[in-house]
Formats: C-alpha cells, structure tokens, sequence
C-alpha cells in the first residue's frame, strides 16, 4: 500500500497543531498549492554584503545528523513564508 501524495494538490497543511491555507492565485486567478519540500539550510547576509553571492552558508541540510528534508509554503492569511523540517508536519489536506 502506499500513502502517495501530489504535493500540486495539498490545500493545507498543519504545523504544530495550526492549520495554514497554501493555496495562492497565480497570474492567471488559478489557485495553485506553494507548498514544496527542498534541502533546507540557514544562511545569513551579514559581513557578505559585498561579495559574491551575498550570503553565507551557517548550517547545510544533514549537518550534525539533523534532518535535510525541509518545507515551504506561503501562508494564504498573511502572506509569510512558512518554513522548517520535514518532520515537523503533523499532517496535510488535499
């Protein structure tokens, strides 16, 4: 058995306990999910502002044993971009 999911499809997703809305109108008024799963990673800017690119690495994805898999999505409320570890997803809607 498998429990695929189109991640094109997930409608909201919930975050420590909270439910968030990921749809969001395209440029045509066609709502689409901005929910997508990466390698995550921190960076900062400060003391690279004047060199190429402008950011520094602080922490890869799977440094120290930590979970690579991360997540995005634009919160439909406010705006935000929503951001973390895969295993910090309690559950999504489709």
């Amino acid at each position: 058995m498998s429990l695929a999911i189109d991640i094109d499809e997930i409608k909201r997703v919930c975050v420590a306990g909270h439910w968030y809305d990921v749809l969001w109108k395209d440029d045509d008024g066609e709502e689409c999910s901005t929910f997508f799963f990466d390698a995550y990673e921190f960076v900062t800017k400060r003391g690279y502002e004047d060199k190429w690119p402008p950011r520094h690495l602080e922490h890869g994805g799977g440094d120290h044993n930590s979970c690579s898999e991360g997540f995005q999505f634009i919160d439909a409320k406010t705006a935000n971009i929503i951001s973390g570890p895969f295993t910090s997803i309690d559950a999504v809607m489709t």
